[in-house]
């Protein structure tokens, strides 16, 4: 753990990547993915649904409008007012698509701000991702029915554009046979998730102290020497605060 905490000074400073949007997401623990849909369209299809049934409604409508004031016109002397039905059916028959164009065009505008909002959302979660290890619990069924138990360790780290990511990777693992009980098996694996939250809530503190502490320092630099200084003043915060949880007890409840 010593290592893993001291690593953390690499990070201070360094800004999410946005592969954690999408590709690199399933390396987080699956209680801090953000599972917000991209998008829905539910919304937008009853728009042009309704669309859809405006246009039907109005062509029929003005042909039938047409039709009535035409035959007034022809065989009972309608007037005036049986040529403004007529025309009135002929300009309803000719843009009854507008109906369609409007639903859509008022769809597209629901969707543009929704997805505006989802990606202030989104990018929201992705400043709030800290990077320190983080570690989750895995069980499986293999082929002969044995169930095999594995604990995850979830790592920052550095990427070629200055930013940090996660990987995933098995750091523990146990294999039951088919023939241990049920009960037995069970209390493995909580067992194993209690120690994965403790020591990860560890990890966390870990990096808040040296965070916190660098970021009060970062203040007051206005040069690379005294930016120095903030990162030695949060290596010393995290030696400090991990020399004092080693006078924690072991990693139980």
């Amino acid at each position: 753990m010593g290592e893993r905490s001291q690593d953390m000074v690499a990070f201070l400073g360094i800004a999410p990547d946005e592969r954690l949007l999408d590709e690199d997401l399933s390396n987080l623990p699956d209680a801090e993915r953000h599972h917000e849909p991209t998008s829905s369209t539910q919304e937008h299809d009853r728009l042009v649904a309704a669309g859809s049934l405006l246009t039907g409604g109005t062509l029929i409508a003005g042909l039938a409008m047409m039709l009535y004031g035409a035959l007034q016109l022809l065989f009972s002397n309608g007037g005036a007012l049986a040529a403004v039905i007529a025309v009135t059916g002929a300009v309803l028959a000719g843009t009854h698509w507008g109906w369609v164009h409007v639903a859509e065009y008022v769809g597209l505008g629901i969707d543009e701000r929704r997805q505006r909002a989802l990606g202030e959302r989104r990018q929201d979660w992705l400043a709030g991702v800290q990077p320190y290890p983080r570690f989750s619990v895995r069980t499986s069924v293999l082929g002969d029915a044995s169930t095999r138990i594995e604990r995850i360790l979830h790592r920052p780290v550095l990427t070629a554009q200055r930013t940090f990511t996660f990987i995933s990777e098995t750091e523990a693992e146990k294999t039951y046979d088919a023939r241990v009980r049920a009960e037995v098996i069970a209390g493995t694996v909580e067992t194993m998730r209690r120690q994965a939250r403790l020591e990860t809530d560890r990890m966390r503190g870990l990096w808040e102290a040296a965070s916190t502490t660098y970021a009060a320092a970062l203040l007051s630099a206005r040069d690379d020497q005294q930016r120095l200084a903030a990162r030695r003043a949060a290596a010393t915060a995290l030696s400090e605060h991990l020399n004092a949880s080693l006078l924690d007890p072991p990693l139980i409840e």
